[in-house]
């Protein structure tokens, strides 16, 4: 099975951005290794796999190995990704989290550099400077362009400082030029013909748009005065040049070839747009030389070309960090804005390459990867239907790579991707694949650059085209890296087998029933296991009364607490989930248990664990889960009745009918607090009749369509948010789960007090389904859903809720709509949390792993806040009426508020126990009101004895 999901510290992602493709001149930021070093940031790693320690920064001193340290207390102190700032490079930002991991993001391109001894982050907006002159807010080479000149011109564009620049001019007068974002348009240099400059993140891109053939006449053939200090030029192959070290000789940079094309499509990579190729000339002298930049005569008189069209007239930049290679086409594509992968109409196909170099400030070999994302920005796809590509592990390229040339670097294929947006009606947007394994196995070597390869599928098929931005955009590729240090075995076993359960609610999808009781066996076994372990060690330090057993381990010895819940997590999930192999998981979880664990220790865990285990196995057999019955529901108007089709075109049966018949883990059965029905109807005839229905199907009709004008942009936020109804996703348990984590994280809650909060909150939810099941199945209201009330029932047959499926199509969950599941699990959640903490006051930033929410976060000051707002968003997704969020809120509470008060229940005494011996009284307040905050006493005191020392008594 898939690993586990670990924390995800990402930046806010930038907007949309129209595509456009790199259309010219992009400067690199390092021309050359003494460029870069002059202007005090450490160069790029070269594409053709040199070292870059060799010239990057000394390595980690002692105190920003300490800072790491000192990072990763406080993270775990308070909760919260800590970065460290010391370990900051152009490329790389490393962060310690509270679970004691790290986590490293990799960039393409530089994200920041070195100004007078501080980090500036990269800003591409283009400002305004007191002299006249245009510069970007923050850019790595000191990147200025030209304001308004006279008459001979001047430099158009300077990259660098002091003794190290490159300038590139422009013969004639330039107008104030208009920014916008980081364009700057310089209109009319020649008659008809606007210059255009853009700033990207290594450099910076010119091209020159002529409006007719008249115009296009006087700019076709164009000298660019170049003036450099240290560097020489020549053609290269492919069209473009060469940039070399005066001194060494040593190759510094190079030019992708330079392209023109028309405005026959929307841009120059869409369906049927005409491209051609430009031709350059140097001309050397003492301080430079000149460009001379030669457009296809034929292409201009071409009849077919239309005007405006755009002329790619100059590029400098070093050796990229990606690049893309064109079948049948030797030119150099690696500063293109975007990657072009997969075969566009009328083209032959393309393939593209990225290298992301390793951090200079940590190493990754021999580290123990978790989890491991790649993020792109998908800039164009010709299709909006989900089609097929590929990312591989691939050998590194230089920028000079050609179709030919990169034949044998495609190693191994790592996994094929359906994302597919940047289309009319998928708009451009950040994606992440998991890539765990392939930086896995790039952590066993030591190297300077990893590089990936993305290809189509189909390269035959031009329905797999697709345009993903590259390093010299806004949108640098990079990669997200979770790592357990080596150096650090320590780690929090709850939550990673909370993140292993999760991980697999999102593979083996299906119905949230079977999902939470999943998880109630798991976290109930955990929390027996623990228990277990506790008290062998004392009885007061038991977490309380047992579930179903208190198991003792068979060699006498005191059991290892994270053995027992490694073996009570992988017991129970291989139980319920026979055909996932777990082993992995297993070996991953007891390498971290420290050495200091005698192995004596590690068998009486993996023993009380397994008993803790077994136990719960036992005690679930039977319990109604497998029923297989089949419903078909009704076509009475009322009734649930199918809203989706199969895959061979057949009505969708409801989903778990039975489920209310399952056997509860703390309740005396499914209806014990089954409401009295929608508004208090117990029949259809007179629910259907009462005003209360039309009012709650026309304020569904009204905010929850697919098209509605009266739902707000926050609404469909949150509607979306709390959805994970779809298979892939970690549902709404799974989803309450990690809520669950995350605010113990916030509240300091011990690793002990985990497994017992979440045991709790586990069971209320499972018992949770069952009450919802109970009632959507079990009476004598199976209700329809809005979408076949409004269909149906009111004949509006184009009415469609907003729930869309990974299509974006809309639909509704195959079961009656009253209660709402969600509604049911998140009173039951909320309820949980408040007897638990004691106050329902606490505030956190939630999660979400629904597909159509990605990276969306929500804030909470509240725990019956985000339960009331997890209800009515069904009603603005469409798929559900007020009252089956109101009264599945209510049931949800009152099945965890009997739950705990009747299970998991504290230690108890008629008298004190002396529980520890404390040095000042503070120590001993703290840990007194852990035990209580964790309900594991339901008292504590503490006496002074022999100054300073105090005794904490509990009972």
């Amino acid at each position: 099975m898939d690993r586990l999901r670990s924390l995800d510290p990402r930046t806010e992602r930038p907007g949309r951005r129209r595509r456009v493709r790199s259309v010219a001149v992009p400067l690199a930021l390092a021309l050359l290794t003494q460029t870069a070093l002059a202007l005090g940031v450490a160069p790029a790693s070269s594409a053709a796999g040199s070292d870059p320690s060799a010239t990057a920064d000394a390595p980690v001193a002692p105190a920003a190995q300490r800072e790491e340290a000192n990072a990763r207390v406080a993270a775990q102190a308070q909760g919260r990704r800590i970065e460290v700032t010391g370990a900051r490079t152009e490329y790389s930002t490393l962060w310690a989290n509270p679970d004691g991991t790290m986590s490293v993001k990799t960039s393409a391109g530089p994200v920041r550099y070195r100004e007078k001894g501080h980090w500036v982050d990269v800003d591409l907006t283009l400002v305004r400077n007191p002299d006249g002159s245009v510069s970007p807010k923050g850019h790595p080479g000191g990147l200025r362009m030209a304001g308004r000149t006279g008459k001979a011109g001047g430099d158009l564009v300077t990259l660098g400082r002091g003794e190290k620049e490159v300038s590139l001019g422009w013969k004639g007068a330039l107008p104030e030029p208009r920014l916008d974002g980081n364009e700057a348009t310089y209109e009319n240099v020649l008659p008809g013909a606007d210059l255009v400059v853009r700033a990207t993140r290594t450099g910076f891109e010119e091209f020159l748009v002529v409006a007719d053939r008249e115009a296009a006449e006087r700019a076709a053939t164009l000298t660019l005065p170049v003036r450099t200090k240290g560097l020489k030029a020549k053609e290269a192959t492919g069209g473009g040049l060469v940039l070399n070290d005066s001194l060494t000789g040593e190759e510094v940079g190079r030019t992708p070839t330079p392209f023109m094309w028309d405005s026959s499509a929307s841009h120059p990579d869409a369906p049927d747009s005409r491209t051609a190729r430009v031709d350059l000339d140097v001309t050397g002298h003492e301080d430079g030389f000149d460009l001379v930049v030669k457009a296809d005569q034929d292409f201009l008189a071409d009849k077919d070309t239309r005007y405006p069209v755009t002329i790619d007239p100059a590029v400098y930049l070093t050796s990229n960090l990606d690049t893309e290679v064109v079948q049948g086409d030797n030119s150099d594509h690696s500063a293109d804005y975007g990657l072009n992968v997969g075969r566009e109409y009328g083209k032959t196909p393309a393939r593209a390459f990225i290298n992301f170099p390793r951090s200079y400030s940590y190493d990754m070999t021999g580290q123990d990867i978790i989890n491991a994302e790649l993020d792109l920005y998908t800039l164009w796809s010709d299709v909006c239907t989900q089609q097929p590509w590929e990312i591989w592990d691939t050998d590194s390229v230089t920028a000079s790579a050609t179709w030919d040339s990169t034949q044998t670097a495609w190693r191994t294929k790592v996994k094929t991707s359906l994302q597919t947006f940047g289309g009319p009606g998928c708009d451009a947007q950040w994606i992440n694949e998991d890539i765990t394994g392939l930086v896995k196995q790039w952590s066993k070597t030591s190297k300077s650059v990893d590089t990936i390869g993305l290809r189509a599928q189909d390269e035959n098929n031009t329905d797999q085209f697709k345009i993903f931005a590259s390093s010299d955009s806004e949108y640098t590729p990079d990669i997200l890296v979770t790592y357990e240090p080596v150096t650090d075995p320590s780690r929090d076993h709850i939550d990673y087998w909370n993140d292993v359960l999760l991980q697999t609610f999102r593979q083996v999808g299906g119905a949230p029933g079977p999902l939470s009781r999943a998880g109630a066996m798991v976290h109930g076994a955990i929390y027996d296991a623990v228990n277990s372990a506790r008290c062998a060690e004392s009885s007061k330090l038991c977490l309380g009364e047992a579930y179903l057993v208190k198991a003792t381990a068979s060699n006498g010895a005191v059991p290892d607490v994270n053995s027992a819940i490694d073996q009570a997590a992988y017991a129970v999930l291989s139980s319920v989930y026979p055909a996932l192999d777990f082993s992995d998981e297993l070996a991953t979880a007891r390498s971290t248990i420290p050495a200091a664990v005698t192995s004596a220790q590690r068998t009486a865990g993996t023993d009380v664990g397994q008993k803790a285990a077994t136990a719960m196995i036992n005690a679930r057999q039977n319990d109604g889960s497998g029923s297989t019955a089949v419903y078909t529901g009704s076509q009475e108007p009322g009734f649930w009745r199918p809203t989706n089709n199969d895959d061979q075109g057949n009505p969708v049966t409801g989903s778990t009918p039975e489920w209310g018949k399952v056997k509860p883990f703390a309740l005396q059965s499914g209806s014990q607090f089954r409401p009295s029905g929608p508004g208090g109807h117990t029949q259809m005839s007179t629910l259907l009749a009462s005003q209360e229905y039309a009012d709650q199907v026309n304020e569904v009709k009204e905010v929850g369509s697919t098209d509605s004008t009266t739902r707000t942009p926050d609404q469909t936020e949150a509607a979306k948010f709390w959805a994970n109804d779809l298979d892939g996703t970690y549902k709404p348990p799974g989803q309450l789960l990690e809520q669950t984590q995350t605010v113990a994280r916030n509240m300091g809650v011990s690793a002990s007090g985990k497994a017992k909060l979440l045991a709790h909150t586990a069971f209320a939810m499972a018992d949770a389904a069952i009450v919802a099941w109970d009632t959507k199945y079990l009476t004598d209201i199976d209700l329809w859903r809005p979408e076949s009330a409004i269909n149906v029932g009111l004949g509006n047959t184009g009415w469609r809720p907003l729930s869309p499926d990974v299509n974006g199509e809309p639909f509704s969950p195959d079961f009656p709509a009253y209660v709402s599941g969600h509604a049911t699990f998140a009173g039951a959640w909320a309820q949980a949390m408040r007897d638990w903490f004691g106050t329902d006051a606490i505030s956190w930033t939630a999660t979400t792993d629904d597909p159509n929410s990605v990276g969306v976060t929500r804030n909470y000051s509240s725990f019956s806040q985000a339960a009331e707002e997890n209800a009515i968003a069904r009603v603005w997704l469409g798929v559900h009426y007020r009252w089956d969020g109101t009264e599945g809120v209510s049931s949800g509470g009152k099945a965890a508020a009997y739950l705990a008060a009747n299970e998991l229940k504290p230690n108890t005494s008629s008298s004190w126990v002396a529980y520890d011996t404390m040095y000042n009284l503070n120590g001993c307040e703290e840990l007194g009101k852990r035990l209580v905050a964790e309900h594991r006493w339901t008292a504590y005191e503490c006496r002074l004895t022999t100054d300073p020392e105090h005794i904490l008594y509990v009972k």
